[in-house]
């Protein structure tokens, strides 16, 4: 008997750094792109990306940062690197989706914080791998001092639909 599932199950995109210990994102800088494979294998699959977690951790002699900020998800790889300020013209067309986060999201303690986002899907067309490019719109940067070694890490479930 051949039986069919009639859903789909929830995926782990996987932590991903988006902000290293060695990476300076000042105010309204953006990080590095980061590419996740969201697809079976080799043929491209859409879906919808259903919930984000960002974890902040400081490995050095700053303080755990609460950093407010925008995940861009794109549909093609970003010639973006730490620290740039602006995405080129023909980049902001590959953005399919954001991510606002707020300073209010996080909660922190000495070790790390974590901030879960769950209202704001973002939903992808036949592709296998989304890119992901964080924007730094809190005051506070991201390794601004010496001493640090803050990193901001992500993480992402989402549901395959072909």
């Amino acid at each position: 008997m051949i039986t069919t599932k009639p859903f789909s199950p929830i995926l782990e995109g996987g932590l991903t750094e988006l902000v290293g210990i060695n990476e300076k994102v000042d105010q309204n800088d953006y990080s590095g792109s980061v590419g996740v494979d969201v697809s079976p294998g080799p043929q491209p699959s859409s879906g919808v990306i259903r919930s984000f977690a960002f974890y902040a951790t400081e490995d050095g002699s700053g303080a755990v940062q609460d950093s407010a900020g925008i995940l861009y998800v794109l549909d093609a790889d970003p010639a973006v690197a730490s620290g740039d300020t602006t995405l080129a013209a023909a980049e902001w067309p590959t953005v399919i989706g954001k991510v606002d986060v707020a300073q209010t999201e996080w909660s922190l303690d000495a070790g790390g914080g974590v901030a879960y986002i769950n209202d704001q899907p973002v939903w992808y067309h036949d592709l296998t791998t989304l890119y992901f490019v964080w924007k730094q719109t809190d005051a506070t940067g991201l390794n601004d001092a010496a001493g640090d070694d803050e990193q901001l890490e992500f993480n992402f479930w989402y549901e395959r639909y072909s």
